[in-house]
């Protein structure tokens, strides 16, 4: 039986961390032993599957000086001598710390090493990443590109010397627990940590424009970040107080999504924006800017919406558009639904496979 062993940061709530672990149970459903490292001692959000073997450190990373000075020598060791012990016939490591680290922790063995960076490829690491990755990177097994923009990035950097292939993120399967009828109703939904690569500010501003002319509709805001209480203080100043909700962290995202009519991302920076072929999966009509990588997911006006400019005022008139029409909502609706199937774990996952040569 082929065996393959996953790195990730951790087990806790985030995007790394449920693309691995769906990845981590499709590869399992399609036959491979599965060992899963993660380098980060943390609370658990996501569980494996029963059957694969989840090794985690002794140590925890703290803010002392003392503790940033011995963490990643002692991660380095760790890694280093949990994969010697296990044995896999292939290593896969995804984010722009972990893969580096990785890299340099395997160094001079034998097992093939395949990574992927999770951000915007153009994003400003300080050192050491940026000089452990122009060091490194040639030297892994290959590079998962979670979008084009992101293959053809690298591609300026290392040339010929990184072997690349564009394998988008899966769609993660929702708990059947939470499949349950409810009834839409007219209110658009933000999913996403309150900070400024999602730019929550933006929406509320819109929100100001849509609430003038669709009174009746309200803004949920899922998530909680640094920016929350400023967002709290804007809905007020903005006397938007019946037309935006803070829901905080949310649990249950599959009903968030089944109660909305439209899905607002505005975020700056996305490395592959899950929240849109979630969304998409349930057949939200969902509006973004140009400034994330779009173009794997989204054809403008058939399946989603895209506002070219960063504006407040244009993301407001697309929305009022969305809303102003029942058809065209739940014609983008149903395209969306068809798109999305692309991104299913069953396809996803046997495109690594064929990617890894397991």
């Amino acid at each position: 039986m082929p065996k393959i062993c996953i790195i990730s940061p951790s087990l806790k709530l985030g995007g790394i961390e449920r693309a691995l672990t769906t990845l981590s149970q499709e590869f399992q459903v399609l036959g491979i032993e599965v060992h899963f490292i993660t380098c980060l001692r943390d609370d658990h959000f996501y569980q494996l599957p029963n059957g694969i073997e989840l090794y985690e450190p002794t140590f925890k990373r703290t803010a002392s000086k003392m503790n940033k000075l011995l963490f990643y020598p002692r991660l380095i060791s760790y890694i280093r001598k949990t994969v010697r012990r296990i044995n896999p016939d292939r290593v896969l490591v995804f984010g722009d710390w972990f893969s580096p680290i990785t890299l340099l922790a395997l160094l001079g063995l034998k097992f093939p090493v395949y990574i992927s960076d999770r951000t915007i490829p153009n994003y400003t690491f300080k050192f050491p990443i940026p000089q452990l990755k122009k060091w490194l990177y040639p030297k892994s097994a290959g590079f998962i590109a979670q979008t084009q923009r992101s293959k053809e990035f690298k591609e300026k950097i290392f040339g010929k010397k990184l072997k690349i292939q564009v394998i988008p993120n899966a769609l993660p399967e929702f708990d059947k627990k939470q499949q349950i009828n409810v009834e839409q109703q007219n209110k658009i939904i933000y999913v996403g940590r309150f900070a400024w690569e999602k730019d929550p500010e933006i929406l509320i501003r819109a929100m100001d424009f849509v609430a003038k002319k669709n009174p009746n509709w309200v803004l949920e805001m899922a998530g909680t970040g640094p920016l929350l209480n400023p967002m709290k203080a804007l809905v007020k100043e903005l006397n938007l107080d019946s037309n935006v909700v803070f829901l905080g962290n949310v649990n249950q995202v599959a009903t968030l999504y089944q109660s909305a009519k439209i899905l607002v991302l505005p975020s700056v920076v996305e490395g592959f924006p899950n929240t849109l072929i979630e969304a998409m999966s349930f057949g939200l009509p969902c509006i973004c800017f140009n400034d994330i990588p779009y173009e794997d997911i989204i054809t403008p006006q058939m399946d989603g919406y895209v506002v070219s400019e960063r504006s407040a005022k244009l993301l407001a008139n697309a929305i009022n558009e969305i809303i102003g029409d029942d058809a065209l909502r739940e014609s983008i609706g149903k395209n969306a639904q068809t798109t999305v199937q692309r991104f299913s774990k069953e396809k996803i996952a046997q495109k690594l496979l064929e990617f890894m040569k397991l």
